[in-house]
């Protein structure tokens, strides 16, 4: 054993050039499968915090269990936290906002939110709540105050003490959702609500089943599921895709070079393993001799290689973090991956074990005598030139046919060179596809929610559609000092006249009719009027100011949206749900370039909308169609189609139903004086939001079912959100193009250098410094337009494979070609294949003809 590990340290410092290019591809191939996967880890790690920002903490709820029930789930496996409610009244509906107030012990208070001002409920009647529903009443954020509701269905208004302040909480200041908190004593309540979160890594879903089982809940009625947060924190629980095809790619390519070098050395040393195995060496110990100097070397290449690429992966997770925001915003963790690390020491141990393989059944075949000889293989090496070879070489000049006659001499060199050179330009391409998909459902997700100004102040009552911000209103807004533009929208809940024969996708409505929402609450998207065989399509007839008409410009589909023809005339605009097909589902793309028309309504045609004379009396049984309204009909010439609304408030048909948008002005003269229930409000460039807000909360506070929020510091949150999320998908692409370049050099460099000789005896024979400068460019030239061509073709047959595979046309994306980077991609390919022709090339140009000749190394 000793004496082999000698014979192996011999055979490493012999050939150090060799064994250092072996290294470096080591180093290298686990540096990018290392910073690709702790990269892929930090933005999965970011992305479960994000969600947790915007969905919650808790993977699910159990509500409506009594304490039996509460005792079996606080046993439940895998638990990390449980928050416990229950659920006390409601405001009343005559009261100015819509407040739930809820018994919270501490766990729910403090995992949720925190307190910034104050301290915890502890004695009957305390409250906690957060400073936007304060603002909302135009109320300071303070404690010590008292707030006296009536509440629903109670006889006698109650008073409440606020003795503590809520840091906001995003998932709900971001839908107008208002809670107030009292203290729970689990000793005086009967039924209650466990929110759950799990230990990460456990089977979150096995775990919900297995408690509700247990606890005798019933999953469908009385579960709950963060099913986002599930799916985020189960994604972060294994290797991504992204990392395994960077491990496998890289693998492949490492090994091939490699193969090469190694090769190459080890046939210079035949002589060595003939005499061996002459004296009494078996195959075997030729082959562990093999296995034992990889080995040798991938242990000191391994650890290089893994810190290179952790080291890099944090350089760009330390990039984010720039914009400066008032509330706390967890930075981009740094995750150290020990699955990746184990992945590519694998790897690379697999790619050893394959090398030693193939390179010991090479020598196999050679006897020792012939070995020992040196008269191996000699008369195989003389092929003739390729015929086409032969041909263009007639045509071109003497440089340029030598230069190409030693770039295809050897086949398998100039092959595993053009895998070099591929390979990492496909890789950063694929990468940088794939991330645009990522980028694409964030828009998506974000364009659901509208909101789509610095602060939004949004009525969240549907009881009495008459309530909402008044001219007078809009224009005190507008008024305040800091604010710079001021979008406004009413919004009617009304109904589309639709021919049956126009409703193209009927079953993107069938599909919505089973959801709970729609099924249950509204009884349906559409109402049959089978005496006229058309539907009364569930929608909504909104006026939107000039400013709000002007956001609709980025999403018009046809026509022209003319606001001062709109304020004159019954020209509208209709918001039109585009809906993709994803093998049977149907999900609606929000201001994307893809899927089909929800109806055939198209610029031109004249469209019917119905909407009640008078006040809507009982809002439920409108909603479901069971009235006995009278209605108005109301015609418009359809002047443009759009794939986005812009503004809504997310009652009653959402975003499902076709939207008529017409101007406020014009919509005046039709059902009555204008009272809005949206307004985006921005301010301006180091105006301060604080104050600005406080204004606005006193506006909206006058105005029964207004809630006013101040989205300033939260858009900033979600715009560094991105940004972090951004420079770690960017990371991961400069750091595999990075590395690509090395090993690029680093094989064409090697190809070149092992044929010193043969340039040492071209110049001999005569060849002058500017025609053997011509001949390296040209061979440079030549290894970049070929591999670009590689990269062009099979990147683009990728690309359209992942656009057909991976959903894009559900996130509304076209199928588009980043022309630059293509031609980034293409420049680099050519500049790095000159660059690593010209290295080798001064080198070889500065030593001596005779040493040239002589070198053997």
């Amino acid at each position: 054993m000793r004496e082999d590990f000698n014979i192996v340290i011999k055979y490493i410092k012999n050939f150090k050039s060799r064994s250092i290019a072996i290294m470096l591809s080591i180093i290298l191939g686990t540096a990018l499968i290392v910073g690709v996967g702790t990269l892929s880890k930090s933005a999965q790690q970011a992305d479960v915090n994000r969600t947790k920002r915007e969905m919650g903490t808790y993977h699910v709820y159990y509500k409506d269990i009594d304490k039996n029930q509460l005792e079996i789930v606080k046993k439940g496996k895998d638990i990390k936290n449980i928050g416990i409610t229950s659920y006390y009244a409601s405001t009343d509906v005559s009261e100015k906002l819509s407040i739930n107030i809820l018994y919270a012990d501490n766990n729910y208070l403090n995992d949720e939110s925190n307190i910034v001002k104050g301290r915890l409920p502890k004695e009957k009647n305390e409250v906690v709540l957060e400073a936007w529903i304060l603002n909302s009443m135009g109320l300071k954020p303070e404690a010590g105050q008292e707030l006296t509701f009536k509440l629903y269905n109670k006889e006698k208004s109650e008073t409440f003490k606020v003795v503590g302040i809520l840091k906001d909480r995003y998932k709900d200041k971001s839908v107008g959702r208002c809670e107030m908190f009292l203290h729970l004593d689990e000793n005086d309540m009967s039924q209650f609500t466990a929110n759950v979160e799990f230990n990460e890594g456990s089977p979150i879903r096995n775990d919900i089943e297995a408690i509700a089982n247990a606890a005798n809940i019933d999953l469908k009625e009385q579960v709950g599921v963060n099913k986002s947060l599930v799916q985020t924190v189960e994604d972060n629980g294994g290797i991504d895709v992204a990392s395994k095809s960077t491990a496998f790619a890289m693998s492949i390519f490492a090994g091939l070079v490699i193969y090469s070098i190694y090769s190459i050395s080890v046939y210079q040393r035949i002589k060595d393993y003939g005499m061996l195995r002459a004296v009494g060496a078996t195959n075997f110990r030729v082959f562990r001799l093999m296995i034992y100097e990889l080995l040798i070397i991938a242990v000191v290449s391994l650890p290089i290689g893994i810190l290179l690429g952790m080291g890099g992966a944090q350089l760009f997770n330390k990039l984010g973090g720039n914009i400066t925001v008032e509330g706390k915003l967890e930075s981009t963790p740094f995750v150290i991956p020990t699955e990746v690390i184990l992945l590519s020491i694998g790897c690379t141990l697999v790619v050893i074990l394959i090398i030693s393989i193939f390179t010991y059944f090479k020598i196999k075949r050679i006897s020792p005598i012939e070995a020992i000889k040196g008269n191996y293989g000699s008369n195989s090496k003389i092929k003739k030139s390729n015929f086409i070879i032969a041909k263009i070489s007639n045509h071109i000049s003497q440089t340029k046919s030598i230069s190409m006659k030693n770039i295809f001499r050897n086949k398998k060199a100039f092959i595993l060179i053009m895998l070099s050179m591929s390979i990492g330009g496909v890789l950063v391409i694929r990468n940088n596809y794939a991330y645009t998909i990522s980028d694409a459902m964030y828009e998506q997700q974000t364009k659901g929610t509208y909101l789509n100004g610095d602060f939004i102040m949004q009525v969240t009552s549907a009881n009495d559609e008459r309530v909402g911000l008044s001219d007078g209103d809009i224009k005190k807004i507008k008024n305040i000092d800091g604010i710079n533009e001021v979008k406004a929208a009413r919004i009617l809940e009304s109904r589309l006249v639709l021919p049956k024969k126009d409703l193209l996708e009927k079953d993107f409505n069938k599909q919505l009719d089973s959801e709970i929402y729609v099924r249950d609450v509204l009884n349906g998207s559409l109402i049959d009027d089978k005496s006229s065989d058309t539907y009364l399509m569930k929608q909504k007839l909104k006026g939107y100011n000039d400013e709000m008409l002007k956001s609709l410009e980025d999403y018009s589909i046809s026509g022209k949206i003319d606001i001062e023809k709109m304020k004159k005339e019954n020209l509208a605009v209709v918001y039109m749900p585009y809906i993709y097909d994803d093998n049977g589902t149907k999900s609606k793309v929000l201001g994307g370039n893809t899927g089909s028309p929800l109806a055939d309504i198209k610029v031109g045609d004249i469209i019917t909308i119905k909407y009640p004379k008078g006040k809507i009396e009982d809002t439920q049984k409108y909603w479901q169609g069971k009235d006995n309204c009278q209605y108005e009909d109301y015609t418009f010439r359809v002047g443009a189609i759009v794939n986005y609304p812009y503004a809504d408030d997310n009652m009653y048909t959402g975003d499902d139903g076709i939207d008529v948008i017409v101007s406020d002005k014009y919509l005046d003269g039709l059902v009555g004086n204008s009272n809005y229930d949206v307004v985006y409000a921005n301010m301006k460039n180091g105006a301060n939001h604080n104050t600005i807000n406080k204004k606005l909360g006193e506006i909206g506070s006058k105005v029964p079912g207004i809630v006013t929020t101040d989205m300033t510091e939260d858009k900033k949150m979600d715009e560094q959100i991105l940004k972090q999320k951004r420079l770690l998908d960017f990371g991961v692409v400069a750091v595999m193009f990075a590395i690509s370049v090395f090993n690029i050099i680093n094989n064409v460099s090697y190809n070149l250098t092992s044929r010193t000789s043969e340039f040492g005896m071209l110049r001999a024979i005569g060849i002058g410094e500017k025609d053997f400068k011509k001949m390296i460019t040209y061979e440079g030239l030549f290894y970049g337009v070929i591999s670009s061509a590689i990269v062009v073709v099979t990147s683009l047959l990728m690309q359209i494979r992942m656009y057909k595979t991976f959903g894009f046309e559900a996130y509304g994306m076209d199928f588009v070609i980043n022309y630059k980077l293509y031609v980034a991609v293409v420049l680099a390919n050519i500049i790095v294949g000159l660059l690593a022709t010209y290295l080798p090339a001064r080198k070889i140009k500065e030593s001596s003809i005779v040493e040239a000749i002589n070198i053997i190394e």
